[in-house]
């Protein structure tokens, strides 16, 4: 059976600019809120949370199906912050995290609103993504990289990581 490496966490902590860069470098991967959007793996789109209502039986279907179909000799890697596969289709799981003040200016520059950023900076205060995945996936398939300080340094990590795997 196929499997598949994910990297997760909060919204600006660099899952989407290292995935590309990782695409550039011959990896297969998925942007999933890319694909949630052109796929219609939502109920709807909540105006008041700025985001759309992921339909989690449509997405982890569409992915299984990829995963169970992919053919590249690297592992696939599916990015996205709301990615929660069942187990036996996860090799492992990284997670990205940044600090507070980096997570913040990040998402100012992509004109978040103050709510959405305060609930992101939260969400990555309270470790949300990396308590879940560390309780979906084990200790022994989780692990956290900082994209603190450059993309390149960042890459660097994940690169190295990647070829532990």
């Amino acid at each position: 059976m196929g499997k598949a490496i994910i990297v997760t966490g909060t919204p600006g902590t660099g899952k989407t600019t290292l995935t590309k860069l990782l695409m550039d470098k011959g990896y297969s991967t998925i942007d999933v809120g890319s694909r949630i959007k052109e796929e219609k793996l939502y109920d709807f789109y909540d105006n008041k949370m700025q985001s759309f209502v992921i339909d989690d039986d449509k997405l982890n279907n569409y992915l299984i199906n990829i995963i169970e179909n992919n053919t590249n000799i690297n592992k696939l890697i599916i990015e996205g912050h709301v990615v929660r596969l069942p187990p036996q289709f996860v090799s492992h799981c990284i997670v990205l995290r940044c600090s507070i003040r980096n997570l913040r200016q990040r998402l100012v520059e992509r004109n978040y609103s103050e709510s959405k950023i305060d609930e992101n900076v939260e969400a990555e205060i309270m470790e949300v993504i990396l308590s879940d995945m560390l309780l979906l996936y084990g200790e022994n398939n989780v692990f956290v990289i900082s994209t603190d300080g450059t993309v390149e340094e960042s890459l660097d990590r994940l690169l190295n990581l990647l070829k532990e795997f």
